[in-house]
């Protein structure tokens, strides 16, 4: 028998694929997405970077005031002298930390009530511009109230005093922030979550005792106390945490 085949026997042995194996082969399985996490996100990293350049360079341009601010965060001080005036590079560090404690409470509020798997930058931007609003429709609606039923040197003294809790809440909150990002476990998470919450409600009540010493010095002045928290503190407040869910469910 001779050991070469032929060509009829070649054409045999050829298996013509069907249109089932056809198909079977030009399956693909996609695997599942990588959800969106702070940590996979690199514009996080850039927010927290230029936040904490914000902060040595307010720091930097003037720190007399905050080691002062510090020292009387318990006290009511009018200043103590006429020549004793807010100088321009105290301004530029004030600002400069009253955008660094709003960017940090942003970021951090975003983290907290974002319950999706997307993080966005401009989600996270529509955060820091509404906390910008908010502190600026304060500032002239702690103006108009003190036109009508406060004196102007107090209606000062309380808004250096609510700044300044403002920009410690800051520095207190960044390093949770930081730990918050970066350590990825669900029970440390809530810790910090705890830990922030805690901080913000003692900053809201030490605030709250603050006013009461600057301004309650007859029994009308809690009245008018009590409109002003109910006016600029409370309800603010609520309609914010709302104007942050309605982002967050529209973007």
């Amino acid at each position: 028998m001779p050991d070469t085949i032929t060509n009829q026997q070649f054409s045999d042995t050829i298996v013509v694929p069907n249109d089932t194996m056809l198909t079977t082969a030009t399956i693909r399985y996609d695997g599942n997405p990588i959800q969106s996490t702070a940590i996979t996100e690199n514009w996080v990293f850039g927010v927290v970077f230029i936040l904490f350049l914000f902060m040595i360079i307010a720091v930097n341009r003037s720190y007399n005031w905050i080691v002062e601010a510090f020292r009387n965060l318990s006290k009511v001080r009018n200043r103590s002298s006429i020549f004793s005036k807010t100088t321009a590079e105290e301004y530029q560090s004030r600002f400069l930390l009253t955008v660094f404690a709003t960017g940090v409470i942003s970021l951090y509020l975003y983290l907290h009530l974002n319950v999706g798997n997307t993080l966005s930058l401009t989600v996270f931007i529509y955060f820091f511009m509404a906390g910008l609003i908010f502190l600026f429709i304060k500032t002239h609606l702690m103006n108009l109230v003190a036109y009508v039923f406060l004196e102007p040197e107090l209606l000062k003294t309380a808004k250096e005093n609510y700044f300044n809790i403002i920009s410690f809440l800051g520095f207190l909150m960044y390093p949770l922030l930081i730990l918050r990002l970066y350590i990825n476990t669900d029970i440390d998470v809530k810790i910090f979550d705890f830990i922030a919450v805690i901080l913000s409600l003692s900053a809201l009540i030490f605030m709250t005792i603050k006013l009461f010493r600057i301004f309650l010095h007859k029994i009308l002045d809690f009245f008018h106390l009590m409109l002003y928290l109910c006016t600029l503190e409370i309800l603010p407040l609520i309609g914010m945490f709302q104007a942050y869910k309605l982002i967050i469910k529209e973007f």
